[in-house]
């Protein structure tokens, strides 16, 4: 049975740190660990690089990684050590913006520094005496195009008790008490005036009292501390279009949409944004982008799309869109335009002669007016963090599918199965660059801890005999826990695909929703269950010395013409009391790679994002995989466009946006 995990070391009070990994798995002493598991991880041996081992180790070299400002790069650049020949010595990633290589024979060296958004780095360092301590600051250089204020570090958290103020604030805002949240403002702006948290809260006041002056200066000082502050530049966003200033709008919900590519929310406005420019393509883009994300919740894009649509000559895509949005039972206004257009479509007006030579009537273009002004109840709604931080269970509701579309299910199983066979037969070993964003939220949806990490990835997978497989993952050559946020190591991220494996298919119940759309692409929308009398072999919890296996849920994307699974998410069938873990929602897109050598294709997770609800606290964690390499061509490769048109937020980092 394969094996892939997720660890997480919870330490007691007494902060006992372990030497390795592998005592992680025992749990040895009166520490209390806890490793999450994908389903079995099998570790054999660590990819740390060898260094020469005839000379004396005695020097070192410490890497300073800084912007063109100074400041630190503190979002944690890939630091590659080799020799002078070009044998690898070691691998780092920054922390605090420095990196340190000790123990070094005298030698000449070759250092690299990577990271995402800036030129690659390069420069020999030489000790040339014993003791030898050479110190190296890199200025990193923006690439072309790239704005080196989003690659600042996560915004400053609060102290305790200012952190305290805020969330009343914040929850007294919903609530509409302004009159509270005045005063816990105030506390919260005495102990922290410049946060931007602080200061986007003191505009979410002054814009519930209709004082945009005010709440317009709050936002704007929010990002010029933090220039990655999503919910200020949302706000700011929908300020610029309540204004009709729509080009300023696209800016700034087009940084929101950067600094939280998973928020459906900042997608659909962003895309009203677009539809308000007249820049049709771009607002289906968006929109399409915010129904897969938001799926159902995002129900009021399919308005943006079908106008969008209709002003691009596309009217049978439009109806779609309209029959899909009526179909969820939207809001009163949503529905009395949707099905004014709807009418429009399918009852077009008469044609009327006024010549010899008949005119037929066109369908009318939508006219999209300017947005009226906005209430305090649509403020709150729309611009307040919403309270529910983890996203709805997948059987809270089921996304629209299309109707009249016979679903033949046992071939897309067949079919489907096949194509993950071949990935697990075609992968021997693989590499990626792989950058993840963690995040600790509050109950009030406010994060409180924020760390961004950059990894070179490497996995092998192989099938060791039949039904049973082996997975190794090393992360900067290592499989030790030290390199991710908390000692929360999330592995194994493209393995819940094997759910379409023959060997685990018949584990689960199957059914076909209908047909759907993921990034413009016809898919068939699948949801699967584990069942009762099979055992749970893909995920487990394993406590000190107790397993608990983990039976999933979830719903699942797969193209009707390639049969590749594109898109899937999962929840616990239950929660597990005894180890406190209420909730777990995953969810990850796959994204063709074309390796150039023996022409293959592999379907492989471009992003992933996890949600646990642990021991009483809220973790949010985001993956992004770019730039795999395939060892057995040894040649680096790009996600190439693929053969179906595919849309996406992938990093601008050697890759091309679909």
């Amino acid at each position: 049975m394969a094996r892939f995990s997720l660890q997480l070391e919870l330490l007691r009070l007494e902060n006992l740190k372990l030497a390795s990994a592998h005592e992680t798995m025992v749990s040895r002493g009166p520490s209390h660990f806890l490793a999450l598991l994908f389903s079995t991880l099998t570790i054999l041996c660590s990819l740390t690089a060898p260094a020469a081992r005839s000379q004396e180790k005695t020097g070192g070299i410490v890497v300073h990684v800084q912007l063109e400002d100074k400041s630190s790069y503190d979002q944690g650049a890939a630091v590659n050590l080799y020799t002078f020949a070009g044998a690898p010595v070691g691998v780092a990633t920054t922390v605090g913006g420095q990196a340190v290589f000790g123990n070094l024979p005298k030698a000449t060296y070759a250092l690299e520094v990577v990271a995402p958004g800036f030129e690659r780095f390069t420069q020999s360092v030489e000790i040339s005496t014993n003791g030898d301590q050479q110190y190296v600051y890199v200025m990193l250089k923006p690439l072309a195009g790239f704005k080196a204020s989003l690659a600042q570090s996560g915004p400053p958290i609060l102290a305790p008790n200012a952190q305290k103020e805020l969330n009343k604030a914040l929850e007294t805002l919903r609530a509409n008490n302004l009159e509270e949240s005045k005063k816990y403002l105030e506390k919260a702006s005495r102990n922290a005036p410049s946060n931007p948290d602080v200061n986007y809260l003191w505009g979410m006041y002054y814009a519930q009292t209709s004082d945009w002056g005010h709440a317009q200066a709050y936002w704007e000082k929010a990002i010029q501390v933090y220039p990655r502050h999503s919910f200020s530049l949302a706000a700011l966003g929908q300020l610029s279009v309540q204004n009709g200033d729509y080009p300023k709008a696209i800016e700034y919900l087009g940084h929101a949409v950067d600094a939280a590519p998973s928020s459906w929310r900042y997608e659909q406005q962003l895309a009203q944004a677009y539809l308000l420019h007249n820049e049709n393509d771009q607002a289906q883009k968006h929109a399409e982008r915010a129904l897969e994300l938001g799926k159902d919740r995002a129900n009021s894009a399919q308005l943006i799309l079908a106008k969008s649509l209709l002003r691009q000559g596309q009217p049978a895509l439009a109806q779609k869109a309209l029959n899909a949005l009526l179909a969820q039972h939207p809001s009163d206004s949503d529905s009395q335009e949707a099905s004014k257009l709807l009418s429009s479509l399918t009852h077009p007006e008469p044609e009327v002669a006024v010549a010899p030579t008949p005119v037929p009537a066109m369908t009318a273009i939508p006219e999209v007016k300017k947005p009226a002004p906005v209430a305090s109840s649509y403020i709150r709604d729309e611009l307040l963090p919403p309270a529910k931080w983890m996203p709805p269970d997948v059987d809270e509701s089921m996304p629209a599918v299309e109707s009249g579309a016979a679903c033949p299910l046992q071939k897309i199983q067949d079919e489907t199965g096949k194509r993950v066979r071949g990935f697990v037969d075609g992968v021997n070993r693989i590499s990626a660059t792989e950058a993840l964003e963690h995040e600790v939220v509050d109950r009030y949806g406010l994060t409180t801890k924020h760390e961004t990490r950059k990894f070179t990835y490497v996995e092998s997978l192989q099938e060791i005999k039949p039904g049973m497989y082996r997975v190794e993952e090393y992360r900067n050559g290592t499989m030790g826990l030290d390199v991710f946020p908390e000692r929360l190591a999330s592995l194994g991220l493209g393995s819940l695909v094997m759910i379409f494996h023959p060997a685990y298919r018949d584990e689960y119940e199957v059914t076909c929703e209908g047909a759907s759309r993921w990034h413009g692409v016809q898919t068939w929308q699948i949801h699967f269950r584990q069942r009762a009398d099979r055992p749970s072999r893909l995920r487990e919890y394993s406590v000190a010395k107790q397993v608990f296996p983990v039976a999933l849920r979830g719903r699942a994307w797969i193209a009707a013409d390639t049969y590749q699974v594109v898109s899937l998410e999962t929840d616990m069938v239950a929660p597990i009391p005894q180890i406190r873990l209420k909730a777990e929602h995953i969810s990850i897109d796959y994204t063709p790679v074309k390796f150039q050598k023996g022409n293959e294709e592999l379907w492989l997770p471009q992003n992933a994002e996890l949600f646990f609800d642990l021991a009483g606290r809220r973790i949010h964690r985001r993956h992004h995989f770019s730039n795999y390499l395939l060892f057995s061509v040894d040649e680096k490769q790009k996600i190439a466009e693929p053969p179906m048109n595919i849309e996406s937020d992938a990093a601008p980092v050697a890759q091309p946006k679909f």
